[in-house]
């Protein structure tokens, strides 16, 4: 959905100021690394200038009261330019190859270090960046177009708490998913689907 100034568009993330406040240490630690890498990924200087821009507007963000009972006492709605979100999934992408069996070493060094830097595993580092891309690439529709004209109104309509509840369910679940810190890749390769956290006897 696009936003009130061209080019922007509107997203919705969680309320959670410790939360991205860790995150954005993180990113900001770790795209460092990766921009004072002798071997950097590809998309490495683009995703860094990108999230120069969007951390301020996601912290200031957090900074904001809700204003519950209101539209969205558990969301932040920012304006961002999708030209800043692609960089993040496209580096996301490129370190998440460094994690199959067989990667180029020089690139798989680089994720290590990076991941190490920030303080993470190199598994923690790719998922940082691919959550935050996933949330910030997530079109609402014309739930956030409703809540974004409503943000700040102490309103309880049936239909704003409909779509805040919508947009909430499908924020929540990709901001919980996976574990924060998977630590580095065993050596063997990644964890097969089915024995990772949560996974049941056989």
């Amino acid at each position: 959905m696009s936003g009130s100034t061209g080019g922007t568009v509107i997203r919705a993330v969680p309320r959670d100021p410790g939360g991205w406040a860790r995150v954005d240490r993180v990113l900001c630690t770790a795209l460092g690394a990766l921009s004072r890498d002798a071997t950097p990924p590809g998309a490495t200087a683009a995703a860094a200038r990108a999230w120069c821009r969007l951390s301020g507007v996601l912290c200031a963000a957090q900074a904001r009261p809700g204003h519950p009972p209101g539209p969205c006492p558990d969301l932040c709605l920012v304006a961002v330019h999708p030209a800043d979100v692609e960089p993040l999934g496209r580096l996301a992408r490129e370190l998440g190859r460094c994690l199959l069996p067989g990667a180029a070493t020089t690139t798989t060094g680089a994720l290590a270090r990076a991941a190490g830097a920030a303080g993470t595993g190199p598994c923690g580092l790719v998922l940082e960046l691919a959550r935050v891309h996933g949330l910030l690439d997530l079109d609402h529709g014309r739930d956030a177009e409703l809540l974004y004209t409503l943000a700040g109104v102490r309103t309880t309509g049936a239909a704003t708490l409909a779509a805040h509840d919508r947009v909430a369910g499908r924020v929540a679940a990709m901001w919980a998913a996976g574990d924060p810190d998977p630590g580095p890749v065993p050596a063997n390769g990644p964890p097969r689907p089915g024995n990772g956290r949560g996974a049941g006897p056989r």
